[in-house]
């Protein structure tokens, strides 16, 4: 059995693949062999894997839905454009819960030129420059092209501020993967990169699940149209709605107030430790 990944790939089908990510989601042992059960008769040679992960979410949806909104996150993420804001956001999130002070969409004056950069961190005398690109194109790769170009621009910025290499972290993260020549290409002049899975440790994914900071785009309670109106309003993170419930008294489509307490209670479910 074979199944076709998003940028054309042929792979063969793997239950303990399919497990693991269940299981990563918070599902148990019982509930991820359930939602397996469930897919065997949707399971057939050449299925996209983006329709077989569609109708895992929905058996998980009927089971527990904060599992459901986890398992989903990809997705979730890539519902945030069409504006890079929201991901860059997100990022300063990521970065700001390790201690940086941060500074979303900055304009920094180089050597040679100005830059505008998506995020700028400080932690003592480390200065932080992050690239963000944001992709909702399945199957996209950042290649080297994109390392070579931002090397230049953060390079530019440190001979300006007159800092020692070692001072001064270059970052570039997407939710898309890079190809094998820009990862080798950033190892080699000493640029970080963040991607979807990458690295095995410390990637988006893991980033996202261990410090808890979930795209309210992963909220199973809300629309389509709902999440873009309150992307519009710049509230990026499950957080943000906890932190302002009064945002979503004037959705489209809202419905009662049980609704709203059902919205609340999965992003409480989604950003405490569990």
């Amino acid at each position: 059995m074979k199944i076709v990944k998003a940028n054309g790939d042929v792979e063969h089908f793997s239950e303990a693949k399919l497990l693991r990510s269940l299981r990563r989601a918070g599902a148990s042992d019982e509930m991820a062999e359930e939602v397996l059960y469930l897919l065997q008769e949707d399971i057939h040679h050449g299925i996209p894997s983006y329709r077989l992960q569609r109708r895992a979410f929905r058996h998980l949806k009927k089971l527990r839905k904060p599992v459901a909104a986890r398992y989903d996150l990809k997705r979730a993420i890539g519902e945030l454009g069409p504006s890079g804001y929201p991901f860059e956001r997100l990022m300063g999130e990521i970065f700001e819960r390790q201690d940086y002070q941060v500074t979303v969409g900055k304009i920094m004056q180089g050597k040679c030129v100005k830059h505008e950069v998506d995020v700028v961190g400080n932690q003592g005398t480390q200065l932080l420059l992050v690239e963000c690109k944001y992709r909702n194109t399945p199957g996209y790769k950042c290649d080297v092209k994109v390392p070579l170009y931002i090397r230049s621009r953060f390079e530019d910025i440190r001979l300006a501020k007159g800092l020692p290499e070692q001072q001064v972290q270059g970052v570039i993260a997407t939710n898309a993967r890079f190809s094998g020549d820009a990862v080798d290409y950033a190892a080699c002049v000493g640029l970080q990169l963040i991607g979807w899975d990458y690295p095995k440790r410390g990637s988006l994914r893991d980033l996202l699940d261990s410090l808890k900071i979930y795209p309210l785009t992963v909220l199973t309670e809300l629309s389509k149209a709902q999440k873009q109106a309150l992307l519009k309003r710049e509230l990026v993170l499950c957080q943000d709605i906890l932190n302002a419930p009064e945002s979503l008294d004037h959705l489209p489509g809202r419905t009662p107030d049980v609704w709203k307490d059902r919205v609340l209670r999965e992003c409480e479910r989604l950003v405490i430790k569990r």
